[in-house]
């Protein structure tokens, strides 16, 4: 697996599903309630394909869709656990501020409890470094299992200016595809799928996301249907 190495710290961008140390005798209850919260400057124009995606995907997983709204890093919170680095995967030697995944979990947290939602998806245009190991730096995504919630960062999905026409709607997608991705980690399981197509598959770069659908493959979709299966409905 190809990485940027800067002093000690590896440039992986990258989905990565964290380890549930719960007891896995314990079930989740679906159909739930998935609530979106934009940290940071995103578009709301991305809210519709989200709803339609996920709908398309998870079908009747959620009894509903919930955007929760937009919201900021409180500015006493902001430069804790920072940390400071070169976006080498840019090929840029502006030096950027990334946020660990564990405080943008806390904001999350807090909105599934304010507004009584089983699962919480986070969108943030932030770039993020995994809590769970600090070697893991500017991240596509991450899945918190134990708390039913994910984050995606498009800081890195954005293309190149110098790209070719459909710009926006790259864009969209690789969003789109994340978190489908990252949803599914939380639903139907841990691992990463070797499908070449299937949204489920380990995305390291930009190429692998637009070489890979939205969808899930035969084998990941048997998952969800086990799961649906067990919540019988």
């Amino acid at each position: 697996m190809p990485k940027y190495l800067n002093n000690k710290y590896f440039f992986i961008n990258q989905e990565i599903p964290l380890q549930s140390s719960q007891n896995p005798s314990i079930k989740y209850i679906y159909p739930s309630h998935l609530g979106i919260v934009f940290i940071g400057k995103i578009s709301t124009s991305i809210l519709t394909k989200l709803d339609f995606y996920i709908n398309k995907i998870f079908n009747s997983f959620f009894y509903e869709i919930l955007f929760i709204g937009e919201c900021e890093i409180p500015s006493d919170l902001y430069e804790s656990e920072i940390r400071k680095e070169h976006n080498l995967l840019k090929q840029t030697s502006k030096e950027v501020i990334l946020q660990p995944t564990n405080k943008l979990y806390n904001i999350i947290r807090n909105l599934m409890k304010k507004h009584n939602f089983n699962i919480g998806l986070g969108l943030t245009d932030l770039p993020i470094y995994s809590s769970s190991d600090k070697s893991l730096l500017f991240l596509f995504g991450e899945s918190n299992i134990n708390d039913r919630c994910a984050i995606v960062s498009t800081h890195n999905l954005i293309p190149q200016l110098n790209e070719e026409s459909g710009y926006n709607l790259k864009f969209s997608s690789r969003i789109i595809k994340e978190v489908i991705h990252e949803i599914g980690h939380i639903i139907i399981s841990l691992e990463h799928c070797l499908t070449t197509d299937c949204v489920m598959r380990f995305s390291q770069n930009l190429e692998e996301i637009d070489n890979k659908s939205a969808n899930l493959c035969e084998k990941c979709q048997s998952k969800l249907n086990e799961v649906r299966r067990k919540n019988n409905f």
